[in-house]
């Protein structure tokens, strides 16, 4: 009888160590958190005039091993999603990581152009290159480049866009050699690189390249004031919307919040449109458990005619929460329920 405990306890802690050390080909996404964006912006000489919050909402995801899937499967505010589904299958966690970062950073500056912009200052913008923001492993730009690194320069080609990037790489035929002009951290660097056949996409053919995906286009700009966010490892693009209200609280006197506690989520573009992003399930259960009382959605309907304002409902419907979800298309949208709100 006691060999017989022994053995169960024996293979119970072995099942554990199993478990927690055996990775399975999956994410988990869970609620996050939902954090107070007055400590994490701070807007040179601002105003410091709000009675409420806003909020920057997240999720928490990373890879998982069989017990924490295993544990997913039976927590109604989490999911298991492939890791094919997260990220390129041609892109490490670790290179995923830094593209997310290096998609919050644009995602920053084009927030602290609409605010700039819509607080009433004359912001001058120009491009001035191509951001990468994805690199092949195995392929040549792998052993020069980096997420982040800004290519301006192709040969004799200037490229201010993303556009001019991949323009500047079409034609070209396989061990053909380029000169790569990039800036990292501000300093300019320079490189050879010889194109090799790419990976070829889903009913296309390979073509020559470097091995570089999903570049954007650098904004340059001056601010009248100095603006510092402090958003750690936070990443990806969704946190456009709110870091754009937090600006805004800070530029103009009065308050944005009339005194209440909100939240929201969308990424933010120059023309003061509001994007669609993923996992807006999540967020909202993060917001609740923060008691926030108004959360912002994006309206943009996917390719099956679903917004994110759509799931926000469905999953506040489905927890009972107690939640004003407000769908906006533009920051406008925002700022004019914002308006109407009367003061607490």
């Amino acid at each position: 009888m006691r060999n017989r405990r022994i053995w169960g306890l024996f293979a119970f802690f072995l099942f554990i160590f199993i478990g927690m050390n055996t990775k399975v080909p999956y994410y988990i996404y869970q609620p996050g958190s939902a954090l107070p964006l007055a400590p994490i912006i701070q807007v040179e000489d601002g105003y410091a005039e709000e009675q409420g919050t806003f909020r920057l909402t997240t999720i928490r995801t990373g890879p998982t091993n069989v017990a924490g899937a295993l544990w997913a499967s039976l927590d109604a505010n989490a999911e298991l999603v492939k890791a094919e589904h997260v990220h390129s299958p041609h892109e490490s966690n670790e290179q995923y990581l830094q593209r997310q970062l290096a998609v919050m950073k644009a995602s920053q500056d084009t927030a602290k152009i609409v605010a700039f912009q819509k607080a009433g200052f004359d912001i001058k913008l120009k491009n001035s290159g191509a951001i990468i923001m994805q690199i092949i492993p195995g392929y040549p730009a792998e052993k020069v480049l980096q997420v982040g690194d800004v290519i301006f320069r192709v040969d004799d080609v200037q490229i201010e866009t993303a556009e001019d990037l991949m323009d500047a790489l079409k034609g070209r035929q396989v061990n053909e050699e380029t000169l790569i002009h990039f800036a990292r951290d501000g300093k300019p660097q320079a490189a050879k690189l010889t194109l090799t056949s790419l990976p070829a996409l889903p009913g296309e053919e390979s073509k020559p390249g470097i091995g570089i995906a999903s570049p954007i286009t650098k904004r340059v700009f001056e601010l009248p004031k100095n603006v510092e966010i402090k958003s750690a490892e936070i990443g990806g693009p969704s946190a456009g919307l709110m870091f754009t209200l937090e600006m805004m609280n800070q530029l103009l006197p009065g308050d944005l919040t009339k005194g209440y506690d909100i939240a929201g989520t969308g990424t933010i573009n120059e023309d003061g449109s509001i994007g669609r992003i993923g996992g807006i399930e999540y967020k909202v259960v993060a917001a609740a458990r923060e008691q926030t009382e108004i959360f912002f959605a994006p309206a943009e309907k996917d390719e099956k005619g679903v917004s994110n304002y759509d799931q926000a409902i469905k999953k506040a419907k489905s927890q009972n929460l107690k939640m004003k979800i407000i769908a906006v298309r533009e920051i406008d949208d925002v700022l004019d329920y914002l308006k109407k709100l009367p003061p607490r």
